[in-house]
């Protein structure tokens, strides 16, 4: 018999049924593609995700995905309960969590004598100090506690872990199916590009004033928000309306994700402006299509600076001054895209990774506590 994991990915239903105009963040992107490679080494998988659509079972891939019926209305309690029932209905031999719903499977697996694997996510889940609230601290928390095997995307996040909560983290590398090909010919005149979802934490805005600052570039923002999640409209509206005076910016709203390498492809330099980062899926998309990066603050293990895949800015004005030099300077775009795509092709190949998950799932099978 082959195992069964049982993947509790609340925002993945998306990305599985290709059926939404409002994005997809990087636990469901993480998820989804382990769970497809899994099964091409005999894994059994199961996916539990939220839906407002029926049926509640649904084969997709070769997957067995569990719509967890959500209504807007639904508070936490409600959530977790829905979300236990389909653990019990999943039937796993081991559960992997990474994102949203902090602490459910951790309780579930403890009561029911379930392994569980935890996956970090963002630096947030690693630091005592973050703008969660009570109930997604306590979750998160329970997560880290109970867990069987915690698998950090970083270093940095290994060892915030062992320092904040006394844990031991493996790394294992964020992953993705690497197409093979030769660089790919740009967008003239070069195109700067933005991708992400219009959360706070993301700070979109400030990629509106970045081509406000440079007016002889191309700038392109790709993002949406989530359906309810009034905050994210909000920004998402206001971008729009204040660039009604930057012709050389455009809002391009959501894009399927296997629609979306295209503009990586095209792209000179993807920009990224968040607050915190754990390791983003933009920027491997972006690697492997010879894009450079020049980011704001995230730089996972300082790999950007100590690999020359772009430029780790740390402030606006030097992010302005980066991006002007990238765009001036197209035999340094091309080194540095060189580079990202020999680093991604040594250090996230998703055939290559998913040989460490397969060592962590069948570990803990034969080594049952």
């Amino acid at each position: 018999m082959s195992l069964k994991i049982c993947f509790i990915a609340p925002t993945a239903y998306p990305l599985l049924s290709g059926q939404t105009d409002t994005g997809v963040i990087g636990p469901a992107i993480h998820q989804v593609l382990l769970a497809r490679e899994l099964i091409k080494n005999g894994f059994q998988i199961s996916i539990l995700t939220y839906s407002k659509t029926t049926p509640h079972i649904e084969q997709i891939d070769g997957m067995e995905v569990i719509k967890v019926p959500l209504a807007d209305s639904a508070g936490p309690v409600r959530k977790a309960l829905r979300l236990w029932k389909a653990m019990v209905q999943a039937k796993a031999d081991i559960y992997f969590h990474q994102g949203g719903s902090p602490g459910i499977a951790a309780l579930y697996c403890r009561r029911h004598h379930k392994r569980f694997v935890l996956g970090i996510g963002s630096d947030a889940h690693v630091s005592k100090k973050n703008s969660f609230g009570l109930l997604e601290r306590l979750g998160s928390r329970l997560d880290i506690k109970y867990a069987d095997v915690i698998i950090a995307q970083t270093e940095f996040q290994r060892d915030m872990l062992k320092r904040n909560f006394g844990r031991e983290g493996r790394v294992i590398r964020n992953h993705f199916p690497l197409a093979p090909q030769n660089r790919p010919e740009k967008a003239q005149p070069p195109v700067v590009l933005w991708v992400g979802s219009m959360a706070k934490v993301k700070q979109p805005g400030l990629f509106l004033q970045l081509a406000q600052a440079i007016p002889e570039a191309t700038f392109q923002m790709i993002g949406g928000y989530y359906a309810g999640n009034k905050q994210e409209q909000a920004t998402f509206e206001n971008i729009k309306r204040d660039l009604r005076d930057v012709a050389h910016f455009s809002v391009l709203g959501y894009i399927p994700f296997d629609k979306v390498d295209e503009y990586f492809r095209r792209a000179a330099i993807l920009v990224n402006t968040s607050e915190l980062e754990g390791f983003p899926y933009a920027f491997i998309q972006a690697w492997m299509h010879y894009t450079p990066v020049v980011s704001l603050n995230a730089d996972p293990d300082e790999i950007i600076c100590q690999r020359k895949l772009g430029f780790h800015s740390r402030s606006f004005e030097q992010l302005v001054k980066d991006v002007t030099t990238l765009l001036a300077d197209e035999p340094l775009r091309q080194q540095m895209g060189g580079n990202a795509r020999r680093y991604v092709e040594e250090n996230h190949d998703i055939k290559n990774i998913v040989k460490q998950y397969i060592e962590v799932f069948n570990g803990l099978v034969k080594n049952p506590e």
